[in-house]
């Protein structure tokens, strides 16, 4: 599947405007058979259609009508540690800001330092994920939407997030800690079976599946691009 570079719109832009001056300029000739008259009506229609063109998008730019506003949404990315939750919640946000979206990014690797004395239980996970929950639901009532990307291993706090949120989209990234040792090595999950860690998503605590997540993505065998395709793909068929 191909599209159009922005350098190619513009050329195909450009060599349409003209094509359709020189269109003016043979027919103006072929009615009159004066190549220098032709040649001056063919300028003055270029000019005349550039600068009307501006007025009129300019006029549509203050016109209401017709313009639907994407209603702010929560997309949420979980999954086991190592997963690819960061990266590919890097990737979406950088693809969907280009496409002019109010939004914002929320990782627990930048999230988690500012509360530093909160542990790995169940419950300190909980609350941790029920904070950041209220932290997107307050984007999400100013018209901001949002991508967050935690391991959130528990169907209680995950809930939480989605009651609280108006357009809830909760990613998750399937994958096992033997894949993810396998494919990418994990020091995190080498400790954790040495015992030298606890509390670690898909060793000593199990993750949680939930049958209301909107978007399950088999991550064994899936590059990081394709499963950003899907996203976004899902995004504009059912939010955007």
């Amino acid at each position: 599947m191909y599209r159009d570079s922005k350098t190619r719109t513009i050329v195909k832009a450009i060599t349409w405007r003209i094509t359709a001056t020189l269109t003016t300029i043979g027919l103006v000739y072929l009615f009159t058979g004066q190549i220098q008259t032709a040649v001056e009506v063919g300028v003055l229609e270029m000019t005349a259609k550039l600068l009307f063109y501006y007025f009129h998008e300019r006029l549509w730019d203050r016109l209401m009508f017709g313009r639907v506003e994407v209603p702010p949404f929560v997309l949420w990315i979980t999954g086991i540690p190592r997963s690819g939750k960061t990266t590919l919640g890097d990737m979406v946000y950088k693809k969907l800001e280009k496409e002019g979206i109010k939004i914002q990014r929320l990782d627990s690797h930048d999230v988690r330092p500012l509360f530093p004395e909160t542990g790995f239980t169940r419950d300190e996970v909980n609350s941790h994920i029920k904070r950041v929950g209220h932290l997107t639901s307050m984007m999400e009532n100013n018209g901001i939407s949002t991508i967050a990307s935690f391991v959130s291993p528990f169907t209680e706090s995950r809930d939480f997030v989605r009651n609280i949120c108006q357009n809830y989209i909760e990613v998750y990234l399937k994958t096992t800690a033997d894949e993810i040792s396998e494919k990418y090595g994990c020091e995190l999950y080498e400790k954790a079976r040495q015992g030298l860690v606890k509390d670690v998503a898909g060793m000593d605590i199990k993750y949680e599946t939930s049958s209301q997540t909107e978007l399950v993505i088999e991550m064994c065998d899936l590059s990081l691009e394709k499963a950003t395709d899907i996203i976004v793909d899902y995004l504009k068929k059912n939010n955007l």
